[in-house]
């Protein structure tokens, strides 16, 4: 299946989950990433933040548990006209707000750039993955583009609540994979990660 068609079908799954589905699939993310031990001896985390209305993976779990750790954290600040992401400062005292796509972001005052060449860890929104690490985003190339300003070495972290395919058929050069893949009851390892 192509990605138009596999975007399309992941986004209807998604949608059809009750509030409850989300949260609890999102804790059984959490409580297997909390697994992966030796990312969490990395200093700066990337991770966007969800969009409720698209059901996304709820990663405030995630981000409660890196302030709690006293990690350091970025998140998305998304440029649509030039389909760009500057990477901005999150703490306890980030004051955020929704953008006109619904998604969370500092507010101007608020917004602190940090290099992305600071980020070890990245956690990367997708719809879908395929059994050789390739993602679904929402088609945009925002990550696509945002990736290659950051360490050769970042670990790419894609988030799903559905069991990935076997293989996403229309893959292009700027197309880039995660290295690692977690589902409500699995991780799954997609390159040799330095560690």
């Amino acid at each position: 299946m192509d990605k138009k068609k596999l975007r399309k079908k992941y986004f209807f799954y998604r949608q059809i989950l009750s509030q409850g589905e989300v949260f609890e699939k999102s804790y059984e993310i959490f409580f297997l990433l909390k697994k992966i031990f030796f990312i969490w001896e990395k200093k700066y985390y990337h991770i966007f933040l969800p969009i409720r209305e698209y059901k996304e993976v709820d990663t405030f779990i995630i981000v409660n548990f890196l302030l709690k750790i006293g990690k350091n954290i970025t998140i998305p600040y998304s440029n649509f006209h030039l389909i760009s992401i500057d990477n901005c400062l999150f703490d306890k005292n980030t004051l955020l707000k929704k953008n006109k796509y619904g998604i969370f972001e500092p507010i101007y005052t608020h917004k602190y750039i940090v290099s992305p060449s600071f980020i070890e860890v990245m956690f990367i929104p997708l719809l879908i993955f395929d059994l050789r690490g390739y993602r679904i985003g929402y088609g945009k190339g925002f990550y696509d583009r945002f990736i290659p300003l950051c360490k050769k070495n970042v670990i790419k972290i894609g988030l799903s609540f559905f069991t990935p395919i076997k293989k996403i058929i229309d893959i292009h050069k700027n197309d880039l994979s995660i290295d690692i893949g977690i589902t409500p009851d699995h991780i799954f390892f997609f390159d040799e990660i330095k560690k």
